[in-house]
């Protein structure tokens, strides 16, 4: 007797709720995992006292194996399958954390924090490739949609819980917490499709071919800019806050939370805004709002300013939720078959420059003050994403010019 329609219709209605909780659950974990360290930063060179030198390498340790294998994971995923990495690539990140959370030193912490940058590289692109390949076309929207307000509740939740349990408790709970949120990825991941994509060509032979698609090369370059100007003065804001308000862990990492809450409330503005205007407009003008907030937190300085200072890290976030199309417009216009390399391609970049970015900023608070050097990387920041808005129209061409090629 066969299976029903209404039976088959069902099934593949669980299917794809099990790979949108999986999108949500690793886009929340990821962001998170970025905001809430950053918001523990303080206690932890505190505790471990190794001073203020060791916060960029919190980042770094994390940053530097994500970006760099990136790039690899994409044609293993599109090789092996987005299910069998994101299995491997939770219990590697579940590890990780482990790994931090029983740290009595700052090498076993840091090696934990490598750990997770490893894993990290397989389950991003090895998501964002389910959104494409095991999702019918109808809720392919919805998954982009979801996976961005995941990322907005873990940049908005992550500081909170940071600063909150490294306060009342200890920083080491920040990590156990991340532990707690890891091992529910390989159990979903269990769970979900396999996905439809056939196994792409060696990355030798699949870079060359992506390059060509001018989508994919604006949105890399743009959000290299991005990621330098907005990722290191991030994670160094609960440390510039602390010391320039005196304010506990929980309270200095309250700026980070308004960035979130803003780019979530501008979520639901961008698909809008990108079926209007097109992508290279509606990225220039979120680039351009993110250069206007940094430009103006810079000329604040040291100075109260509430205010001004509540909104321009309203901008920052606003401006910053416009720059999602980057990556989904590129995943529609590239074939299928090289879908993951591509989304290894603009995850790389993101942490790449993220982690340039932490670099530079870390290097300026270095130069001199705390304050000084962060004034100094908010006003370099701000330089980056103005350039990064003039080129967006230019550089993200409108899509029927890559749906041609993707044809051909």
């Amino acid at each position: 007797m066969g299976i029903g329609h209404s039976t088959v219709r069902i099934l593949h209605s669980g299917r794809t709720t099990v790979v949108l909780v999986l999108i949500t659950t690793v886009g929340f974990l990821v962001a998170m995992d970025n905001t809430i360290v950053a918001a523990a930063a303080g206690s932890v060179v505190t505790d471990l006292g190794t001073g203020v030198g060791m916060v960029p390498w919190l980042g770094l340790g994390y940053a530097f194996p994500f970006a760099t294998l990136l790039v690899f994971t994409g044609p293993v995923i599109d090789r092996f399958g987005a299910r069998a990495v994101l299995r491997w690539g939770g219990a590697g990140f579940a590890l990780g954390a482990f790994l931090a959370a029983t740290a009595w030193a700052s090498v076993p912490l840091l090696a934990g924090r490598v750990l997770q940058g490893v894993a990290a590289a397989a389950i991003v692109p090895a998501t964002l490739t389910l959104l494409r390949s095991a999702l019918p076309p109808a809720s392919r929207t919805t998954g982009a949609t979801g996976w961005l307000a995941a990322l907005a509740c873990g940049l908005a939740g992550g500081p909170v819980l940071g600063g909150a349990l490294s306060q009342y408790l200890h920083w080491r709970w920040v990590f156990w917490t991340v532990l707690a949120c890891a091992v529910i990825v390989p159990l979903l991941a269990g769970a979900a499709p396999a996905g439809t994509g056939d196994a792409a060509p060696r990355l030798r032979r699949a870079v060359p071919e992506l390059v060509r698609y001018r989508m994919l090369t604006g949105s890399l370059l743009l959000q290299a800019l991005w990621g330098i100007g907005v990722t290191g003065v991030a994670f160094f804001t609960p440390l510039a806050y602390g010391a320039l308000f005196d304010a506990e862990p929980g309270t200095a990492a309250l700026p980070l939370v308004i960035v979130a809450l803003a780019l979530i409330a501008a979520t639901p503005l961008v698909g809008r805004a990108v079926s209007g205007l097109g992508a290279g407009a509606a990225v220039a003008g979120g680039l351009a709002s993110v250069a206007i907030g940094l430009g103006t937190l810079a000329m604040i300085g040291s100075e109260l300013a509430i205010v001004l200072r509540l909104a321009a890290l309203a901008l920052v976030g606003f401006g910053s939720a416009f720059t999602a199309p980057l990556a989904t417009q590129v995943l529609d216009v590239v074939p299928a078959r090289l879908a993951g390399t591509a989304a290894g391609l603009l995850s790389a970049c993101r942490e790449l420059s993220g982690a340039v970015g932490v670099g530079l900023a870390g290097a300026l608070v270095a130069l001199g003050p705390l304050i000084d050097g962060y004034t100094r990387a908010l006003a370099i920041s701000a330089v980056l994403t103005a350039v990064a808005a003039l080129l967006a129209r230019r550089l993200l061409l409108p899509r029927h010019t890559d749906e041609v090629r993707k044809i051909r």
